[in-house]
């Protein structure tokens, strides 16, 4: 298929041949890709695309440019926008890249040079979209102003959608960076794979205290708590995530996976805030010699947090390696639910300051210690007996049950489990968490 655009002053009419490799066509496609310049180039050329096209748009930089990516596309043959190279396109200000649609693909643009007292998303994924993607993008709030305008960077609406294979780096505004917007009656199912988070700066209030609101990524929102979020998080590399100094990611909905990501550095944890139903699994969470550093959060139902490993982290109480929260008992959407049925298993666990806390509470309203929580098959290791293994604070022993777990140094508190005197061999997980690291963010 041909396509007609409008081509902007001084701009020379461009066409590309697709390579016979490439994976969004065909061979029996009979389809150009094209460039465009401006908005009204971008918006011709989508009234004419078929799915299998792909439309370029060119290198430069823009300010305050919003891109409406608006077209449907079928399933095998999206509707592909791509800067003319990739990070080619530089989008400053308040530029603005919307998806909406069905299969559309968006690749290799530069967020630059960024109007943070701003409240618009540099991303977004409309209301009723789906099966969309954003991949080989970037971000980057370097040099941006410290502003307490609250913005997303990223907002995901619709269903099926994925980012993959970005980078998103020092966003310096306050507002969590990458938000899972829940609707009524609909599971989002969204993918977030393979990226590249890092978020240094913190703000803090007029006491001193670290604002709310400062994730890397939120699921859900407590109103929609109780509803399916359907999302995987996995494969993406978080370094030096402080934000809020609480929560790295926040989980405000059920049945979320949170899957072979890397945690360094960031003085939060993963946090399963609100909702039921969430799987943590092999998860690496380092300290980077950073303090603060937490692991894993557990407030709700139903959780299962296994083969994850924690690696000399320097957190306590709630940024404990793993912490299971006291509750409310009549707790409402946005407080603290009781923990019930939690699955802690064949975790590792290395030199943590806190190694498995439970019941930890930060309010005097939390009343009601986790029920029915399995430990079993972890591995804690400790060199030094300044680290703790284990901490249960006024916790019943017939709420909990532990089994065939392996307890080298430290100490316990509250507790007294069983240990073995010779120290178990740990793997040196390195390459598996260099692996990851090297898959995640834009590669050019």
């Amino acid at each position: 298929m041909f396509l007609a655009l409008a081509v902007p002053a001084g701009c020379q009419n461009h066409f590309v041949i697709p390579s016979p490799v490439d994976s969004h066509r065909t061979a029996s496609q009979d389809t150009q890709d094209v460039v465009v310049g401006d908005t009204a180039a971008l918006t011709a050329a989508l009234k004419s695309a078929a799915p299998g096209d792909v439309i370029l748009f060119q290198d430069g930089e823009y300010t305050d440019l919003v891109l409406n990516f608006k077209a449907s596309g079928k399933e095998g043959a999206p509707i592909t926008l791509k800067a003319q190279t990739p990070g080619g396109v530089v989008l400053k200000g308040a530029s603005q890249l919307k998806l909406t649609g069905s299969y559309l693909v968006a690749e290799g643009f530069c967020f630059s040079k960024l109007n943070s007292d701003t409240k618009v998303s540099h991303i977004t994924f409309s209301k009723g979209s789906s099966n969309c993607r954003v991949s080989g993008c970037k971000i980057d709030g370097t040099g941006s102003g410290y502003f307490t305008t609250d913005s997303k960077w990223v907002s995901i609406y619709g269903t099926k959608n994925e980012v993959s294979g970005c980078s998103f780096i020092d966003k310096r505004n306050m507002g969590c960076l990458m938000v899972v917007w829940m609707e009524e009656g609909i599971v989002p199912g969204h993918v977030i794979k393979d990226n590249f988070f890092s978020r240094p700066y913190t703000h803090y209030d007029d006491k001193g205290k670290a604002r709310n609101g400062q994730e890397a990524i939120r699921i859900g929102t407590s109103t929609f708590s109780m509803s399916d979020g359907g999302c995987t998080v996995s494969g993406n590399h978080f370094r030096n995530v402080n934000g809020e100094l609480a929560e790295i990611i926040s989980n405000k909905s059920c049945a979320n996976v949170y899957e072979g990501n890397v945690f360094e550095g960031g003085e939060g944890s993963l946090t399963l805030r609100h909702g039921n139903r969430c799987i943590v699994r092999g998860n690496y969470f380092r300290s980077a010699g950073k303090s603060g550093v937490g692991g894993v959060r557990i407030i709700g139902e139903d959780h299962m947090v296994e083969k994850n490993v924690f690696l000399n982290l320097t957190g306590n109480g709630y940024k404990s390696a793993v912490c299971l929260v006291r509750g409310e008992m009549y707790a409402e959407l946005n407080g603290y639910w009781t923990v019930k049925n939690a699955v802690v298993r064949e975790n590792v666990f290395v030199d943590c300051a806190y190694g498995i806390t439970v019941n930890y509470s930060g309010r005097d309203t939390q009343d009601s210690a986790p029920e029915n929580s399995s430990f079993v098959g972890n591995t804690i290791v400790n060199s030094a007996k300044k680290y703790v293994a284990v901490n249960v604070i006024d916790t019943p022993d017939s709420y909990m049950h532990w089994e065939d777990n392996v307890i080298y140094g430290g100490k316990q508190s509250g507790i007294s489990l069983p240990t073995v005197s010779e120290k178990p061999a740990v793997k040196d997980y390195t390459p598996e968490i260099d692996a990851i690291i090297a898959n995640s963010g834009v590669k050019w």
